[in-house]
């Protein structure tokens, strides 16, 4: 009798570690989208308060860096949830998310770079 209470104390452990770690990956997912969309914001808000100022070159470069922060950030907000989504779906909506993530970055980045 000792012997299987004992053993029903190691399976109730082991279910609260699985637990455990699911909470900390869902806080982590919490903490990425808050964190990606306030520094989105404040990006640019600030990027529309320097756009007032006549900078020069320094200032729409200084705009584009933000620009680009920005919507990194929000890719980092996003990113982390969507993954999280797709996750337990069919393969073909891991190649969606993929191709998707792929093609956002390059947008951000090539609309940032003028040819």
């Amino acid at each position: 009798m000792a012997e299987n209470n004992n053993n029903n104390k190691k399976t109730a452990s082991k279910k609260t570690t699985k637990r455990t770690v699911r909470v900390e990956r869902v806080d982590v997912i919490k903490l990425c989208a808050f964190w990606g969309i306030f520094l989105a914001a404040v990006l640019f808000v600030a990027r529309g308060i320097l756009g007032f100022f006549d900078l020069g070159n320094v200032g729409s470069t200084i705009m584009s860096v933000f620009d680009l922060l920005g919507k990194l950030a929000l890719l980092v907000a996003v990113a982390f949830p969507a993954y999280g989504y797709v996750r337990g779906k069919a393969k073909v909506w891991k190649i969606i998310y993929w191709v998707a993530l792929i093609v956002y970055i390059l947008g951000c980045v090539f609309s940032v770079i003028n040819f």
